[in-house]
Formats: structure tokens, C-alpha cells, sequence
């Protein structure tokens, strides 16, 4: 039910005039949170809830296109994290890097 109605929102929702994570905690009252897992949840479903966790909100891409381009948002915020997570582990202890190297 919850689900459905979540989906009905992002559905008419547009990049224009997308739905906020507010208005989602409004609606379902739930904490911000919560939120966020609602649409990772759709996601993982397969939904092509675009957005991204900024204050701008979610839709459903209606076309390929709109897809496509948040598509591309989205892996290369996650590519990037990847990066990052690799550099740390290459780290080690006694090769830790600290702040006065990195000037």
C-alpha cells in the first residue's frame, strides 16, 4: 500500500517538479531515514527512480533518455566512492597518509 502510493507520487512527479524527501516524510511520517530507504527499496525493485539524495527530490524517468542521464550521475558518484575506498585501503598503518604530505 505504502509502496504504492510512493510510487504513484514519484510517478507524477517530473525533474521540474519532483517530490522532495520532506514530502515524503510528511506524507508517510517517517524519519528522514526512512525516506531514503523507501526509494533505495524501488530501486533495488528496479524502478527508475531518478535523484539523487539532495534537497531537488525523486521522480520516475519517464523516457530512456531521462534515465540515461541520471544513469550516468549516478554510477559516477558511485565510481568515484569506489576510487576513494581503494586509495584508503591501499593505505597502511605506517603508511598512513597525514595532512602536513598532503600540503
Amino acid at each position: 500500500m505504502r509502496e504504492d502510493v510512493l510510487k504513484n507520487m514519484l510517478d507524477n512527479a517530473s525533474r521540474d517538479h519532483p517530490v522532495t524527501r520532506e514530502e515524503i516524510t510528511r506524507t508517510f511520517r517517517v524519519s528522514d531515514r526512512t525516506a531514503r530507504k523507501m526509494i533505495e527499496d524501488l530501486r533495488e525493485k528496479g524502478v527508475r527512480v531518478c535523484g539523487m539524495n539532495t534537497d531537488k527530490g525523486y521522480w520516475i524517468a519517464k523516457t530512456q533518455k531521462e534515465y540515461e542521464v541520471f544513469r550516468r550521475e549516478y554510477v559516477s558518484k558511485a565510481t568515484t566512492i569506489f576510487r576513494r575506498a581503494a586509495n584508503m585501503d591501499r593505505q597502511t598503518d605506517e603508511r598512513q597518509v597525514n595532512m602536513c604530505e598532503l600540503l
